[in-house]
């Protein structure tokens, strides 16, 4: 499908593709992956034919199209609605569409012309074979798709946000079924409903994909290989981003190795070649091993993320109420956000606020935050509460003349060191000189980074964060997630990233058509929870339909029988929590005296002369570095329940 052979790129006489080759073949879903800056982007482009490389070729089969979505969607210049602009995708079916308007007007004029008439039934042909008539109803479905109100459809594109023009030229990509699309950060501003529908539609899409995310989930689902940009070079691994993250930790270890022994040969020859150059009679030799050095190809390790982890100070102490709300609500004018809110959120939760965009979570974080007032009901902070908040639109930000390290310098504690300061900017991805930019040049994403390196620095024991994880790579997630969930006090958080709630959130608040509703479990079976209400919703739809009777609601128990259910129901879990910390454990140890073994047997160098013995002991040996790791953070998880 599509072929890239030799492809030389450089910026500033620094290569970003040194002589990188790959291929995609029809129906494969391939994700990009790597560090910023190492040419994700650019790759896209130069495909998309946007960017002509020094050397190479990019070779598309014949007769095919691509479909390429960047990151940044300039405004139009045109005055097309959403609806227009989406529906151009369909390009034959709106040409067709044209074509037949004028052959109406053409036959009213002329009701004799044959030729005419004969126009406007091959026309008409074409236009029903493409299914034209359902054109405007597939656009508006794959529209709502993409989180389009009815109302928005009619509206021009131009007022429209940057990341709601992303979603409009989604859709107009989708509706066009290109054979290759490329898809620059997709994901960036869809919320989970948004993504949960184009994941479905890309898992049906029949022509090859490639694409960037910072969304792990939405790669897991989709992509069957990953290919990785890393100093020019371009490195292929088979299966999702998860198998990839495994096999790129497998084969670092694999080179780390070849390297060290590589290193160790090397200083044995030099060794040799110092001590036997300047003797007449063995010069020859040692001239011979320099000779030969020079001849091997040297293993070069790439560069390493820094080892870090971030952690946001240790908290004060505070009561076990966080805050209280009672019948809570909120209203701009005659339009209600919500109402009827009683939620009491305790000390050391890790809530989730989810529902549709506009369904009022941002003003749900704000009322908590003291941003904004309720119009309704009654809202209490506990005792001892101190609150950081990050808004996705507001900044709290110094002065545009500061630079980054005195920002962050302005809200650390006196002792932090400027090493450390450079390490919690590097984990925001600003490394380097990025440290000396100044507040003023930076972005709108560089600005939310910025404000949670901020963040980091300064005590507080409630957290309310409002979309944190945009604009964060992997990697960066991947690090405020370990923070949050070893953070000593309260967050309520709203997120689209499906994996950071799965792995956060202990509780979720679900908004939805003007009401809220806690769910105590965390974000998956809070998914499990609304899909079994989806299913018993259609059954009695069905039953209704077919006249016959609807599965009788539950009936209502008193307070103390529902104690009561509690209560076992804790008591069930709680032995469920301990036969599997002990299978755990078990396992565990069995694991890790495999592992000692293995490691006895690789200790003696005589080991590794036997390929067929040592290859096998080698990759097992690996594994169960993997499994055991995975097993304590399991065993570490269960702890923590059984203690809750």
């Amino acid at each position: 499908m599509i072929s890239v052979e030799g492809l030389l790129l450089r910026y500033s006489d620094k290569p970003l593709f040194d002589d990188i080759s790959l291929r995609v073949n029809g129906g494969q879903r391939v994700a990009l992956a790597g560090r910023n800056g190492q040419g994700k982007s650019t790759l896209m482009k130069v495909i998309a034919g946007h960017i002509h490389p020094e050397r190479g070729s990019v070779d598309l089969a014949k007769g095919r199209k691509i479909g390429y979505l960047p990151q940044d969607i300039k405004p139009p210049e045109n005055d097309r609605t959403v609806l227009e602009e989406a529906l151009s995708g369909l390009g034959d079916v709106v040409r067709l569409e044209e074509e037949l308007r004028h052959l109406t007007e053409e036959i009213a004029a002329r009701p004799e012309d044959m030729e005419v008439l004969e126009r406007y039934g091959a026309a008409q042909a074409a236009f029903e074979a493409q299914d034209g008539y359902a054109a405007e109803a597939r656009t508006k479905e794959v529209l709502a798709g993409l989180g389009f109100e009815p109302r928005q459809v009619d509206g021009p594109v131009r007022n429209l946000s940057g990341g709601w023009m992303m979603r409009t030229q989604l859709a107009r990509l989708l509706l066009m079924k290109p054979d290759v699309l490329l898809l620059d950060e997709p994901t960036n501003h869809l919320d989970i409903e948004s993504k949960e529908w184009l994941l479905d539609f890309l898992q049906r899409y029949e022509g090859a994909l490639m694409l960037t995310s910072h969304d792990r989930h939405f790669l897991d689902q989709l992509v069957d290989k990953v290919f990785e940009i890393e100093s020019g070079r371009l490195d292929v691994y088979t299966g999702n981003y998860s198998n990839y993250e495994v096999q790129k930790k497998e084969r670092h270890e694999q080179l780390r190795s070849s390297f060290e022994k590589q290193q160790s040969y090397f200083d044995a020859q030099q060794e040799f070649i110092a001590k036997n150059r300047y003797n007449a009679k063995t010069a020859a030799r040692a001239q011979s091993r320099i000779k030969q050095l020079d001849r091997i190809e040297r293993i070069e390790l790439p560069p390493e993320a820094p080892s870090v982890r971030l952690r946001f100070p240790e908290p004060p102490s505070s009561g076990q109420v966080m805050c209280r709300m009672h019948d809570l609500g909120k209203a701009y004018g005659d339009h209600r956000v919500f109402s009827g809110l009683d939620l009491e959120l305790e000390a050391g939760q890790r809530l989730a606020v989810v529902g549709k965009n506009g369904a009022g979570k941002t003003t749900l974080l704000k009322l908590l935050s003291g941003k904004d007032q309720a119009t309704e009901g009654k809202f209490t902070l506990g005792h001892n509460v101190s609150i950081q908040y990050f808004s996705q639109y507001e900044d709290d930000l110094p002065p545009a003349s500061w630079n980054l390290l005195e920002a962050l310098a302005a809200v650390s504690p006196n002792s932090t060191t400027q090493g450390h300061l450079r390490t919690v900017l590097g984990c925001f991805l600003f490394s380097g000189d990025d440290a000396e930019k100044k507040i003023g040049v930076l972005s709108g994403g560089e600005r939310a980074r910025m404000k949670l390196a901020r963040m980091l620095m300064k005590p507080s024991n409630l957290l309310v964060l409002d979309e944190p994880t945009n604009h964060l790579d992997l990697h960066s997630k991947d690090l405020l997630l370990h923070a949050l969930q070893h953070f000593g006090g309260t967050s309520v958080f709203v997120s689209h990233d499906r994996g950071f709630l799965g792995a956060l959130a202990t509780q979720v608040l679900e908004i939805k058509d003007g009401r809220a509703v806690l769910y105590p479990v965390g974000y998956e079976q809070y998914r499990w929870c609304i899909a079994q209400d989806a299913k018993l919703a259609a059954e009695q739809r069905a039953a209704a339909a077919k006249g016959g009777k609807a599965p009788p609601p539950p009936k209502p128990v008193s307070e103390a029988t529902q104690k009561r259910q509690d209560d076992r129901d804790k008591e069930k879990d709680k032995r469920k929590l301990q036969k599997k910390i002990e299978e755990l454990e078990a396992r565990l140890a069995k694991e890790e005296a495999r592992k000692v073994e293995l490691e006895a047997k690789m200790a003696d160098p005589s080991f590794f002369a036997d390929k067929d013995k040592s290859t096998p002991a080698v990759r097992e040996h690996k594994a169960l570095e993997v499994k055991i790791a995975a097993g304590w953070k399991e065993l570490e998880e269960a702890m923590a329940a059984l203690d809750a």
